[in-house]
């Protein structure tokens, strides 16, 4: 096994007088920073970054050794799958840490492009932005269709986050219009362009659902409230509890040990992730297997991806069809295995509970509230945007449901609800700010707390009166 990098490790930490307990610190516990130095374990990347850092190093010098195209080529798959599953910040670290000879190797237009997706899921869209756009120029000019349907998908994402949902609409029908092309040349996998292309048409959907497009002033413009994406995989019917299988037979041992067997079987999210962790592990000593590794994760994931968005066109499928039933037990189930955008199932049980609140449908509010609890619980902390502010909203709803359900914690529940109003985040939707202040007026109002009430009619007003960012560049 490769030792260069533990050794360098050790050196540099002897070096500076640093105990194996004071370099891990918080980083990694000190058993396995002595694995790492004496080259019986593998470091994940993100933890030798931390470590360099801290050695107050540069990444290059634990890295002397490895071939830097092979490592950019390697960062760029496991970064690419990291924006797909959520991990925009991870994908950003490994992006932004690499040695500088990795940039002087070939074309940085897939690194360039994978960074604005990264960039593009923490919601810094205006840095996002100046990345695709001159890279959507380049592709229409040499005639990539592969790379101008990425430029062009990431823009009309970018634009519709900034308001901006005509230009949206533009670039994704713009980059669906080179779906032809990349199929017949094999540019993209089959299973990832289905993916990607058949999200488009849904947002489409969403958005523009008779093709009568934004032209009509009166009509739609993208100065006016905005109708909001769907959460993008998740089908509506995958928020029912799905009905248990009755028990094996006490008879029937096999069947019974399969049974238990099949409860305890990992969800595809979780095989993926078991190799991308894999692949960081081996990325700076055998970048090309931990391409692989990446490239089998970034497999199952868009695998899953298309059932997923197979499972939500079925469910729109359905629904436009008078009478039609709903979702049958069979693909829930197969849904529930394959799930791999959970935080975009918070999304859209927060959605459906914020609706079902605003109905007056209480008990089914708190029954939908509880499973999403439930999921959010079993999900790591995710870092992409759509999970971050699907799990703050379900802090809110869960407030406003408790106050309908429960009179006697009222009060307490007011106080709860003015923390959590004082501490909102910025990268949380305004929207849901609104809500809050909304509420409070309604709440504090009820107790008769007049003067409070009225300090958040102005901060509501605030809110309301806050201008729209300025409609950005359409390509």
């Amino acid at each position: 096994m490769d030792v260069s990098i533990g050794e360098t490790i050790r050196t540099l930490r002897t070096a500076r007088g640093l105990s194996q307990a004071e370099l891990a610190d918080d980083l990694a516990s000190p058993d396995l920073l002595d694995e790492i130095e004496s080259g019986r374990a593998l470091a994940p990347y993100p933890l030798l970054i931390r470590v360099a850092d801290r050695l107050g190093e540069p990444i290059d010098r634990l890295l002397a050794d490895v071939d830097p195209h092979a490592l950019l080529q390697a960062a760029i798959r496991v970064a690419q799958y990291d924006v797909a599953a959520g991990h925009p910040h991870r994908a950003r670290d490994i992006l932004t840490h690499l040695p500088e000879a990795s940039f002087h190797t070939r074309s940085l237009s897939e690194y360039r492009l994978t960074l604005a997706r990264a960039l593009r899921g923490l919601g810094e869209e205006e840095e996002a932005v100046a990345l695709l756009i001159p890279l959507a120029e380049a592709a229409q000019s040499a005639d990539d269709p592969r790379m101008a349907f990425y430029a062009l998908r990431e823009l009309g994402f970018a634009e519709c986050d900034r308001g901006n949902v005509p230009g949206a609409v533009r670039l994704w029908k713009d980059a669906l219009a080179r779906v032809d092309a990349l199929a017949a040349t094999h540019a993209i996998p089959s299973h990832e362009l289905h993916a990607l292309a058949l999200e488009l048409y849904l947002h489409l959907d969403d958005l523009d659902p008779h093709d009568e497009g934004f032209d009509v002033p009166w009509r739609r413009s993208s100065f006016d409230p905005q109708p909001r994406l769907r959460a993008e995989f998740a089908p509506a019917d995958a928020a029912l509890p799905v009905s248990k299988p009755p028990a094996a037979p006490k008879d029937r041992p096999y069947l019974a040990a399969a049974e238990r067997m099949a409860a305890s079987a990992p969800a595809l999210f979780v095989v993926a992730e078991e190799l991308i962790a894999d692949a960081l592990r081996h990325l700076a000593v055998d970048p090309a297997q931990a391409k692989a590794l990446a490239e089998q994760a970034s497999t199952l994931l868009f695998v899953g991806r298309l059932a997923e968005i197979e499972a939500s066109l079925r469910v729109r499928l359905l629904g436009a069809a008078p009478g039609a039933a709903s979702l049958s037990t069979r693909l829930q189930r197969a849904y529930l295995m394959t799930a791999v955008s959970p935080g975009r199932d918070l999304a859209a049980f927060a959605d459906e509970i914020a609706r079902q609140l605003d109905e007056g449908e209480i008990d089914r509010a708190a029954t939908l509230l509880e499973s999403a609890q439930a999921i959010a619980a079993e999900l790591p902390d995710l870092e992409d945007l759509t999970a971050k502010r699907a799990r703050l909203k379900l802090k809110l709803l869960d407030m406003e449901a408790a106050y309908a359900k429960r009179p006697r914690e009222r009060a307490a529940l007011r106080k709860r609800l003015i923390a959590y109003e004082q501490s909102f985040p910025e990268w949380a939707d305004a929207t849901l700010h609104r809500r809050a202040c909304q509420l409070l007026i309604r709440w504090l109002a009820e107790a008769r707390d007049f003067e409070n009430a009225l300090r958040y009619v102005q901060k509501l007003d605030a809110l309301n009166r806050e201008p729209r960012p300025p409609v950005p560049f359409v390509f």
